[in-house]
C-alpha cells in the first residue's frame, strides 16, 4: 500500500512539474527585458489559442496552395491551421508591436499589437467584419472571427529569474 502511495505521489509531481504555466507577454515584461539587456529574439512565445488563416483560391491557384484546400459553398479554400500553444520566435521588433514567427521561411510571421490591457494581440492590416486582412508569404490571407482576440503567451518560470536585488546604503561616517 505505501508503494502505491509513493508512486501515485511521484507522479502527481512529475506532472505538475512538467506542465509549464504560460502567461500573457505584456508591455511590461517586455520593459523588463529591455532594462535587463535581454535580446527579446531568445524569448520562446506560444499563441494563446488555434489561429486560422484563410484564402480564397482560383483554380490556377488550387494547384501551387501551402495550406489545407477546403470545398466550401462551391468555392475553393486554403487554410494555414498555427494550433493553441505553438512556439514561435519574434523576428522584428517595434514600439508599440512584435512580429512573431511559428514557422520558416520569408514573410511568414504575424504581427502582435499591444492591446487596452498592455497584452500583445494578434493585429492585421485591417478588418472587416471580425475578418483580418495581413500579407503572409507572399499572399493576402484573412484572420478568420475567433482567431481575432489570439494573444503571445510566455514560459512564466523564465521570467521569475527577473526579481531585483536591491541593497540599501545606509552611508558611511568620516574616521571609519
Amino acid at each position: 500500500m505505501k508503494n502505491i502511495v509513493l508512486i501515485s505521489f511521484v507522479l502527481i509531481s512529475l506532472l505538475i512539474s512538467s506542465c509549464s504555466s504560460l502567461i500573457y507577454f505584456t508591455e511590461e515584461i517586455r520593459d523588463e527585458l529591455y532594462e535587463n539587456d535581454l535580446d527579446i529574439e531568445m524569448v520562446q512565445f506560444y499563441n494563446s489559442d488555434k489561429i486560422i488563416l484563410k484564402r480564397n483560391l482560383s483554380k490556377a491557384e488550387m494547384q501551387i496552395a501551402k495550406g489545407t484546400i477546403r470545398l466550401e459553398n462551391g468555392q475553393y479554400f486554403e487554410e494555414i491551421i498555427i494550433p493553441k500553444k505553438t512556439k514561435g520566435v519574434a523576428v522584428k521588433l517595434g514600439a508599440k508591436y512584435l512580429k512573431v514567427a511559428f514557422e520558416e521561411g520569408e514573410n511568414r510571421n504575424l504581427r502582435f499589437d499591444i492591446n487596452e490591457n498592455s497584452k500583445y494581440q494578434i493585429s492585421a492590416d485591417s478588418w472587416y467584419n471580425n475578418y483580418g486582412s495581413i500579407k503572409y508569404d507572399t499572399t493576402v490571407y484573412y484572420i478568420v472571427p475567433g482567431s481575432n482576440k489570439i494573444m503571445l503567451l510566455v514560459n512564466k518560470e523564465y521570467f521569475s529569474n527577473f526579481e531585483k536585488q536591491i541593497r540599501i546604503v545606509k552611508g558611511r561616517s568620516v574616521g571609519r
